[in-house]
């Protein structure tokens, strides 16, 4: 006779995650906050200080209308960068401060590093998009010790976090351990519809900052097919990004032209951050034609850029359960309104890519004349996992891209089932639910 566990789950679970997409409008202002731990066990887990260039590719890549600050972080917090308007004097003075990175702090203070880090200028305003990226690599750790630790968690999650979720401010974390507070952190993000992830190395570091900062400010690109690449007259700037390995030889520019562009080439027009790992080239006023990087492929590489005619999408939350669907829109704007001719909209060709880690999907869009703008699906095809979601417009005389990433859930309760030892055809049932996913209160 079996023994049976009644388990009363509510026949509907609400879930928190947004299900309506903002339309495709004008793109809001960035604002991208980055906290970073500099506890003494970053001495084990990132033993090259790798997060020091990793950051100094974040804010080379950081627009001038974003705003920014950088804070550290161990049983107390330092303003490292300035939270202010970014421009080059911004830039430079956060390439500078980068050095001051270290290993040798006590403690780690979550709890207080987002409060500093948030004490000001957070709004709910649909004209800014607020972002903040918490790297650590441990579990709260406050100098009184346990009791006092876990107090200090509980409020992060009691009273920060709902702070930051009401002023619609996502929290990206990434964890640099395997014996770090993974629920605290994946809780943190999860509720605050932000992205979290485990850095298996300090060497991932360099693509989960790249991957977080597009989701931070969604920048407009170019396509990128064998690490070429079309520039046309309405881009003002751009900026490449090319990951090297160890030993590989010097990147290069080859212009339209023909000439060839390295890093001896830096003048007022042509800036150019060479690291280990990365070289980030910033050009202003670009030559129009076909360009190319000559370095080796590599998917993360990036060519963005700052230009008159760009590509709005709406927005996709960040965290999705599988089924979900969604109406995708994408428009052309040039100097902030939208483009409806449609003589030349009937020129654009509008496509849709979706990877996964198994697979790669090509999508249609279809252009609607009335409203000005290319639609598409979405939802139907979504797996469980990591999707990217890469959206490109263009025709004989412009590209455009853009690419958000999400993560889909397969469901917000997981049920696992084990035999009981001994004679007896007794099971143990668990029900695991994703808290973050249900409205607890209907779970009595």
């Amino acid at each position: 006779m079996l023994d049976f566990l009644k388990i009363a789950l509510p026949l509907a679970l609400l879930v928190t995650i947004p299900t309506k997409l903002a339309q495709a409008a004008e793109t809001p202002s960035s604002d991208v906050r980055v906290v970073i731990d500099v506890s003494g066990s970053m001495k084990k887990n990132d033993p090259k200080n790798l997060r020091a260039p990793a950051l100094r590719m974040l804010v080379g890549l950081m627009p001038d209308d974003a705003n920014s600050g950088v804070w550290t972080f161990a049983k107390m917090v330092n303003m490292l960068v300035p939270w202010q308007k970014v421009d080059d004097d911004w830039r430079q003075k956060a390439i500078e401060k980068s050095s001051k990175i270290h290993s040798l702090g006590l403690y780690t203070n979550i709890e207080l590093a987002l409060e500093k880090a948030t004490k000001t200028g957070i709004k709910n305003d649909p004209k800014q998009r607020q972002s903040l990226i918490l790297l650590s690599d441990g579990f709260v750790d406050l100098q009184p010790g346990q009791k006092a630790s876990e107090a200090s968690r509980q409020r992060i999650l009691n009273a920060i976090v709902p702070r930051l979720k009401a002023a619609n401010l996502a929290v990206h974390t990434i964890a640099l351990s395997d014996n770090a507070d993974h629920e605290l952190l994946k809780a943190i993000s999860m509720e605050t519809d932000g992205w979290y992830q485990q850095a298996n190395t300090a060497d991932d570091l360099q693509r989960i900052f790249l991957h977080m900062f597009e989701k931070a400010t969604q920048p407009d690109t170019v396509p990128l097919a064998d690490n070429q690449f079309k520039i046309d007259s309405s881009v003002n700037e751009m900026t490449v990004l090319a990951f090297r390995k160890a030993g590989s030889a010097e990147t290069q520019l080859k212009a339209p032209d023909g000439r060839t562009l390295t890093e001896l080439d830096q003048s007022d027009k042509l800036r150019w951050l060479h690291e280990d790992s990365f070289d980030l080239i910033t050009i202003e006023n670009p030559a129009t034609g076909e360009w190319r990087i000559d370095a080796q492929l590599d998917p993360d590489n990036r060519v963005m850029v700052v230009t008159d005619m760009k590509l709005e999408t709406s927005d996709l939350p960040n965290n999705v359960l599988k089924g979900e669907k969604f109406d995708f829109h994408a428009t052309l704007t040039d100097h902030g309104k939208p483009i409806t001719r449609n003589d030349f909209l009937e020129l654009v060709d509008g496509s849709l890519k979706q990877n996964s880690e198994l697979e790669e999907k090509q999508l249609s869009m279809t252009l609607d004349p009335q409203k000005s703008q290319f639609n598409a699906k979405l939802g139907e095809e979504f797996t469980a996992g990591r999707q990217d979601v890469i959206v490109t417009l263009k025709s004989a005389t412009f590209e455009r891209q853009r690419r958000q990433s999400i993560n889909v859930i397969a469901a917000p309760y997981y049920v696992d089932s084990e035999r009981l030892p001994g004679d007896s055809r007794s099971h143990r049932i668990q029900v695991q639910v994703e808290p973050t996913l249900i409205k607890q209160d209907l779970c009595r």
